[in-house]
């Protein structure tokens, strides 16, 4: 389970500011709209691929914590805004008409 007590080993200041085994919830989201509000113009994620082959795939993810300050109340404590972007090409070798071989060639990988 996770709770400031457990964050408060690595964190020390979670259990000074919230208290002792606190439970705490972590929300994931792929909503580019809460996304926005964190990061405006953002852009938005997606699949995207040029002429020369070239694709990009954004990943934009909100993650908000939570601490449960009384029993079933739950109060917001962090906002958390993940990019990740992944780059690479994709080309044929045709060189055998009988044998065309797609060639699989990354390039990054971003988090940010």
């Amino acid at each position: 389970m996770l709770t400031t007590s457990t964050i408060g080993t690595v964190l020390p200041e979670f259990i000074n500011e919230y208290g002792e085994n606190k439970k705490v919830d972590l929300v994931l989201t792929p909503s580019h709209a809460l996304f926005q509000e964190g990061i405006p113009g953002s852009r938005m994620m997606g699949v995207y691929m040029d002429k020369n082959g070239n694709w990009k795939f954004i990943v934009n993810i909100n993650a908000q914590v939570n601490v449960e300050t009384l029993p079933d109340m739950w109060d917001p404590i962090r906002n958390i805004y993940m990019t990740m972007v992944a780059k690479f090409k994709i080309s044929t070798d045709a060189s055998n008409p009988f044998n065309k071989v797609f060639k699989f060639l990354p390039k990054t990988v971003e988090m940010s």
